[in-house]
């Protein structure tokens, strides 16, 4: 893998293809290649094989996927051609296949079926070692069957195999395959890569390839002037600037000033992709001069002058170096950690973080949207579909504690100067485009006007545009890219309004707890609360009842978009009845009133939508509204209720047809009131466990829907199953741990004890531990699985490898 960074960084190739990778889970840190995305398959049973393409990542490429492909053991994807991606610019398909040696008729006849299956898609380009020695690519002919066959899918599909000399010893083996001769030149075929016997073959594509490069500009902190950017905005007189101004009026002079000053005391720069215009950190010159050395010795040694086990030598001491310079960094970067951190972590997250890519998605009616700007307004349109647009007229169904004041609400210089010297100024901005890192740096001397301002919008209910808007970056989860409903909308708001929900997100909380309104049955994200303590206080409860041998009956409930399908009607009214001041009642109800959100992709930007409910995601305030919207959400029985923001449980006795019945009436109980708050559960994924040996797996409804049974249940990150044993949720931990420890193992070239133990700390001791106290094992066996991946994990570090661990 050194050897191809080190080729990558010589030749800058666009593309990549390679066959026979040998990968598992555990080279996820070492496969990546800064400036590509990579699109892979694995072999799933046995050693061997496995196929990769990586393509430049300022190519405009999507992976595709069919039940066909799917069976071969091969990777496809399409590049767009032109200056500019659209619905009617050209496309090549790419395919990289593996055929073993000895493939039964099975493995081919599904690989000559996606042959047919790429023909259909245009233009294509297909490589691969195809294990067909036999073939006389001069005359098209072969003497056995199996090749003769693969001659006629060439054929039929009018392919045309373009490489001309032998790959490994005198047969042609590695094959590319197109469906226009023109579509490649310049081919060379030669050299290699590590200790392979295979030639490397290099080719152009004609055609004008579409490359996606940022116009985005930044700031280049390295070189600002942070000291006269502090003298420059203490010389403003925010006092008498911002005298006769009301709270939006103020907020954009600050935004203007602050913004002006900014780009005069800070240069920008172009948004480069690092991996295009940078060696690795590790990279010197000899190490090139090296990869160079040992090119020539396989020259020579294919030319007979000097033998097998010499070039074999300069393959061997070419790995070394190459690894002892990344150990050497990686050492350096572990014995700094204590002062700087986040530069070893760093440098970890460029190995194990890998980039998904959005799209192409498809619309309603079939059609394809590969375009970043048409992806964007699609992806904002479906965000916005989820949104509850019923009324907003509230429900009024009382029953709340009213103890409401309309005070002035004081926000001082000191509190605002703490917030904004917490700030992580490696964040991105918010739409107002004010960054993070120049608020942090400049605290002391913009905490007095942002007071000011603060406490103008609060109390005067003004809400500046800026605070209500919001660019949203669209995260795949899993699935089918293709479909919109597989992205998570993460938006990015205003940071300067986080650092004012920071603030009020205190006294909304105080304002709660001294009107005795705080919900002690809610355990996310409230103080003093985590998963854990949801966890061992429910079931603590469920295994009393257990132990005392009773029937369970456990309902795990889930919200439909939660957070997207809040009533801001409903919300408000709540919080008059809580308690809340009115002042701070009134900001929330404008701060929520007219918000927009557009979706930014590759510096492309959709239209605006308007967001007509939910708490706003990405904002401070948004999870402690959610909390305080569903307080009322209890039961009318005894039965055990508790809550993790939206993740609800349901527990009770079920021993006879009344204590069923009960849980039953529970159940329509909540019902009824996700009705009355016209909030929506997710039938499919609201499940019933039952636990006890004399349960009689009653069947319970929600609403209309019958609630399917089952023997384990996720609960906040714990696998729980019907025994109540944890083994499972043992088995899991210990696979995750195992995995990510042989990510260390084959993605860290230092095995230092400096290196290996914090990596083990951060990295693998937290899958074991993750609300251990919860689950901890009960059996020896479960015990022993734990403890060997510590073992392993102390046998990985130099030095200790043959040492006993006790």
């Amino acid at each position: 893998m050194e050897e191809l960074e080190l080729l990558v960084q010589e030749v800058k190739p666009d593309i990549i293809g390679i066959t026979e990778t040998w990968w598992n889970s555990t080279h996820d840190w070492s496969t990546g290649i800064e400036g590509y995305v990579l699109f892979r398959k694995d072999r799933k049973k046995g050693k061997g094989g496995g196929v990769a393409l990586y393509i430049n990542d300022e190519i405009n490429c999507s992976e595709i996927r069919s039940d066909g492909m799917d069976k071969t053991e091969s990777v496809w994807a399409k590049i767009t051609l032109g200056k500019k991606a659209t619905r009617a610019s050209p496309e090549i398909v790419l395919g990289v296949c593996y055929r073993p040696p000895g493939s039964d008729w099975d493995m081919d006849r599904d690989l000559f079926n996606v042959f047919n299956e790429v023909n259909t898609k245009g233009k294509c380009v297909i490589m691969g070692d195809f294990n067909f020695p036999d073939i006389d690519w001069r005359t098209s002919t072969c003497k056995n069957n199996r090749g003769q066959i693969f001659l006629d899918v060439i054929a039929d599909g009018f392919l045309h195999q373009v490489v001309e000399v032998p790959t490994r010893g005198d047969a042609i083996l590695d094959l590319v395959l197109v469906s226009s001769e023109d579509l490649v030149e310049e081919m060379v075929v030669g050299d290699n890569l590590g200790s392979s016997d295979h030639e490397l073959i290099q080719f152009k594509l004609d055609g004008r390839i579409n490359k996606c490069r940022s116009g985005i500009r930044v700031f280049d902190f390295s070189r600002a002037n942070f000291k006269e950017l502090r003298k420059l905005v203490r010389e403003v007189d925010w006092t008498e600037e911002l005298v006769d101004l009301n709270a939006e009026e103020a907020w954009n002079y600050f935004k203007s000033q602050l913004r002006r000053l900014s780009e005069a005391c800070i240069p920008r720069k172009g948004k480069k992709n690092m991996g295009r215009s940078c060696r690795p950190n590790w990279m010197s010159k000899q190490l090139r001069e090296g990869i160079r050395q040992k090119q020539k010795a396989y020259r020579e040694w294919k030319k007979g002058r000097i033998s097998k086990e010499s070039y074999l030598g300069e393959v061997r001491t070419c790995r070394d170096k190459v690894r002892k310079a990344k150990s050497r960094i990686e050492l350096d970067l572990a014995k700094g950690i204590k002062t700087n951190s986040k530069r070893f972590y760093s440098h970890i997250n460029k190995k194990k973080t890998k980039k998904e890519e959005v799209g192409p998605l498809y619309t309603e009616d079939g059609m394809e949207v590969k375009d970043n700007l048409g992806m964007a307004q699609h992806l904002n349109k479906y965000f916005a579909s989820v949104f509850n647009k019923t009324s907003e007229e509230p429900c009024d169904d009382g029953g709340m504690i009213n103890g409401n004041v309309d005070m002035e609400v004081d926000i001082t210089a000191t509190e605002v100067e703490a917030v904004l010297e917490q700030l992580d100024g490696t964040k991105s901005e918010g739409p107002d485009n004010l960054h993070p890192r120049i608020l942090k740096e400049l605290a002391r001397e913009i905490a007095s006007p942002l007071a000011r301002i603060f406490k103008q919008s609060i109390n005067s209910g003004v809400v500046p545009y800026d605070w209500r808007i919001a660019n949203v970056v669209p995260i795949f989860k899993k699935g089918n890219k293709s479909d919109p409903g597989n992205y998570r909308p993460v938006s990015l708001t205003s940071v300067v309004c986080k650092v004012l929900e920071k603030i009020l997100r205190e006294k909304v909380v105080k304002d709660i707890e001294v009107n005795g309104n705080w919900d002690e049955l809610q355990h996310g994200f409230s103080k003093g609360r985590s998963c854990q303590t949801n966890l061992i206080s429910f079931f603590e409860k469920m295994t009393d009842y257990l132990d005392k041998g009773n029937a369970v009956d456990i309902i795990y409930l889930d919200f439909s978009k939660a957070f997207d399908t809040v009533p801001h009607g409903e919300l408000l009214v709540k919080l008059e009845k809580m308690g809340m001041n009115m002042k701070v009642v009134r900001w929330i109800r404008n701060w929520l009133k007219g918000r927009l959100q557009r979706v930014v992709l590759k510096g492309e930007l959709s239209g605006w939508k308007e967001v007509t409910s939910g708490v706003p995601q990405g904002s401070v305030l948004g999870p402690i509204l959610f909390n305080l919207f569903i307080t009322d959400l209890g039961t009318k029985s005894g039965n055990v209720l508790i809550k993790f923001a939206d993740d609800t449980k349901l527990g009770g006795i079920a021993n006879t047809e009344k204590d069923r019945d009960t849980i039953q009436e529970d159940l329509n109980h909540l019902v009824n009131w996700s009705n009355r708050n016209r909030m929506k559960y997710n039938s499919e994924k609201c499940k019933v466990m039952h636990l006890g040996i004399n349960n009689k797996n009653f069947g319970y409804t929600l609403g209309a829907h019958q609630l399917e049974a089952t023997e384990e249940e996720k609960d906040l990150g714990v696998l729980v199953d019907s025994r109540m044993t944890m083994s499972r949720q043992c088995d899991t931990a210990v696979k995750k741990a195992n995995a990510i420890l042989g990510c260390i193992r084959r993605g860290i070239s230092c095995k230092d004890k400096e290196v290996l133990v914090p990596l083990y700390k951060a990295l693998v001791r937290p899958h074991l531990e993750y609300c251990v106290q919860f689950w901890c094992p009960m059996f020896k066996k479960d015990e022993f699985k734990l403890e060997q991946v510590q073992r392993r994990a102390t046998r990985m570090i130099r030095g200790m490898e043959k040492l006993p661990y006790e």
